[in-house]
């Protein structure tokens, strides 16, 4: 008893050694910001935020033939997304085809830093597609002529940081385009580190005339959705890693201050979308609700455990990375994706399709929810011809859901959902 008693301690001694060894190590990648983070409890699911079917039944499009249809855009009633493996593609008649492809030859999912991997998606006035890419920075698409031009390269500065991380996108009357860097620090193969420990987010502007850009916020805990008012007084930023929706003024006498425009959110807030009534769809990626453990909130209380995990996370990644440059083979190449990538830790966190309705002052007056499972990991939301499109980052479909009832019939009226056409 006595030996095994010993052995027991041994261990814990040597865990606890290791464990000091690696938080404490000076210089060991990765270099992010360990603080403490307290985070409004969610909302309850209650009043317009209830539950309901609106999104159930949900179709498939497209099913294992394309994967991360993140982002939805709609001109002269075509239908827009991008993909994985850098396409971006239209849709038509349930059919789709390619469109351009912003990322050079690669091998698959596993080199998406070479395929290219457009997130972000919006038209302007004229018909033009600007993109947000992960990889290759900002573009604006000819849809008509198949041809792209960069706006923003990944090489360029912008206030002393390269870009990371593009990610959302919306585009001014005046040309402007206000676009989210997610982080200076990692890129989105390395997204987990972005929960771990990091905020150097950005919400940007940038000039098409002056070709300059401007950052207006930084120190985002991972900037996500971004999305203008229909005044064009203020501009919208998701805080995906702070439960919550930032607000910043383009005019008037608070033009170039900020605030928070809605916090506590029952999810991680993704993409920002127009409702057509002068607010905004949110949507949620995952969903957090009381009661539910929440790693993100428990993480936030603990910089040191922050620090740990994504210090054994970057060692065993680096491993696999040293292998691979010197063997290089399909398994090692696998591993080195997968490590930090958001897929992998998928399992450990509460998914489902959650989406929010709010106003231009912030108040939630309805929302979309999907009770039967068929739906989930939904980035975005666009209602386009008595139907909802739902995009992801990881799903192999575009969901797709017929309703005779757009949202702007508010849910509260309607506490069993909507009937499907």
């Amino acid at each position: 008893m006595a030996g095994k008693l010993r052995s027991v301690f041994r261990h814990i001694v040597e865990a606890v050694i290791v464990f000091l060894l690696i938080v404490y190590i000076p210089a060991l990648p990765p270099d992010l910001e360990f603080s403490q983070v307290r985070y409004k409890a969610p909302m309850a699911l209650e009043g317009p935020l209830a539950p309901n079917r609106v999104l159930d039944k949900g179709e498939h499009l497209f099913e294992g033939k394309i994967k991360g249809p993140e982002s939805i855009a709609i001109f002269g009633g075509e239908i827009y997304t991008g993909i994985h493996g850098g396409e971006i593609i239209k849709i038509s008649n349930d059919k789709y085809e390619p469109v351009v492809k912003l990322g050079k030859t690669c091998d698959g999912v596993v080199e998406e830093e070479k395929c290219g991997r457009p997130l972000g998606l919006r038209f302007d006035s004229k018909g033009d597609l600007f993109v947000a890419d992960a990889y290759y920075g900002l573009f604006k698409v000819d849809v008509k002529k198949r041809a792209f031009t960069q706006l923003v390269s990944m090489d360029e500065p912008i206030s002393g940081k390269k870009p990371k991380f593009p990610n959302s996108i919306d585009i001014a009357k005046d040309g402007k385009v206000y676009w989210t860097d997610s982080s200076t620090e990692v890129d989105l193969q390395n997204g987990v580190f972005a929960l771990l420990g990091d905020r150097s987010g950005r919400l940007i502007k940038y000039d098409p005339v002056s070709k300059t850009n401007e950052v207006l916020l930084d120190k985002i805990r991972f900037a996500n959705g971004v999305c203008l008012s229909p005044d064009e007084d203020y501009v919208l930023v998701s805080e995906t890693m702070g439960y919550r929706i930032l607000r910043y003024y383009l005019k008037g006498p608070k033009a170039g201050r900020s605030d928070v425009f809605l916090d506590g959110l029952p999810g991680v807030p993704d993409n920002i979308k127009p409702n057509g009534e002068g607010g905004f769809l949110i949507t949620l990626i995952t969903q957090r609700d009381k009661g539910q453990f929440d790693l993100v909130a428990f993480l936030g209380k603990y910089p040191i455990i922050q620090k740990f995990f994504a210090r054994m996370l970057m060692l065993i990644e680096m491993t696999f990375s040293s292998v691979e440059m010197i063997m290089p083979n399909a398994y090692t190449k696998k591993a080195v994706h997968w490590i930090g990538n958001f897929e992998s830790i998928q399992f450990m966190i509460p998914s489902g399709a959650r989406a929010l309705d709010v106003d231009s002052k912030g108040k939630i007056i309805g929302s979309l929810h999907c009770s039967d499972g068929s739906l989930t990991s939904i980035s975005e939301v666009v209602f386009h011809d008595r139907t909802y499109y739902l995009g992801s980052p990881y799903n192999t479909y575009l969901g797709r859901v017929k309703t005779r009832i757009p949202i702007h019939i508010k849910m509260a009226d309607l506490p069993g959902g909507v009937e499907k056409s």
